[in-house]
This record gives C-alpha cells, sequence and structure tokens, in this order.
C-alpha cells in the first residue's frame, strides 16, 4: 500500500511540498515508520477498547462520545469518487459524535479546493453550526495546507 502511494507520488512530482517529508523517500520511511508503531500497539490497544472498527458515514459511537473527531485525507481528497452525499452525511456524523469536527486537506486529487465545501458550509450554518478556515503549518499537496473546523454555535 505505501509503495502505490509513493510510485504516485513520484510519478506527478510537481504535485507535492517537501518541508515535512523531505523527499518520497522520506514520505515512504515515515509512513512505514506510523504503520509500524500502530500494528506494534494493536492487539492491547484492542484488549484495552482504544481501537474500534467502523466507517464514515455510520460510526458505532453513542452521541457526544467525544470532544473532537478528525477526518485525515479522505472526505474532500475524493470528491470525484464521491458525492456531495456522503460529505454532507460524514461530516453530520462526525458531528453527532462530537462537539467539533475537523477536515483536512480541502483539496481534491487533482490539487483543486472540493467542489463539495461551499454547499456542505451553507447547509452546516442554516442548521446551526460555525464553519472556520484554517491554514495549518502541514503541507504535502502543493496548497493544501488548510482545515476546515466545524462547530456547534454557542
Amino acid at each position: 500500500m505505501v509503495d502505490g502511494i509513493i510510485e504516485q507520488v513520484i510519478a506527478s512530482p510537481g504535485d507535492w511540498t517537501w518541508t515535512y517529508h523531505k523527499s518520497p523517500k522520506g514520505l515512504k520511511k515515515n509512513r512505514e515508520r506510523a504503520l509500524e508503531t500502530f500494528l506494534v500497539d494493536y492487539d492491547a490497544g484492542k484488549a484495552e477498547g482504544r481501537y474500534a472498527t467502523g466507517s464514515l458515514p455510520n460510526l458505532p459511537y453513542p452521541d457526544r462520545s467525544f470532544d473532537l473527531a478528525l477526518c485525515s485525507h479522505f472526505l474532500f481528497l475524493y470528491s470525484e469518487r464521491l458525492g456531495y452525499e456522503i460529505h454532507r452525511d460524514s461530516v453530520f456524523e462526525m458531528l453527532r459524535v462530537a462537539g467539533e469536527a475537523r477536515i483536512f486537506p480541502l483539496l481534491d486529487l487533482s490539487l483543486a479546493r472540493s467542489p463539495h465545501i461551499e454547499p456542505l458550509t451553507k447547509e452546516l450554518e442554516s442548521r446551526g453550526f460555525t464553519v472556520e478556515f484554517h491554514k495549518v503549518d502541514y503541507e504535502i499537496q502543493r496548497g493544501g495546507n488548510e482545515m476546515m473546523r466545524v462547530r456547534r454555535r454557542r
């Protein structure tokens, strides 16, 4: 899986920045290290209840189980493959289980801002949520250094 990602990165060199990972080789090394850390912890974490199987847009948690729900490199990134409805349903599901949702990055695979962001923002605001956009320090996709933060209005 890691090799396939690295091949895609190498095939599109102008799409990436290397301030964090330094190079495709560095990206591979960091991904492998993260995977190894997870695998070493998995059995103990599962036994302790720290890992559970679930997938958007239906999460296996009661309402307000968490303060924060994060989604990284899934929503918006695959906007050409996943329609508006799954984006909407997934964000509302994240907000069902957590008081705040953050989504990163806001670009699709072609490095364009996802077309789902504007209609989703309008729908969220019309239902009483606050939507903010924040620059972040991490960037690997060129121009992909922004996240969406959604909270209930106070």
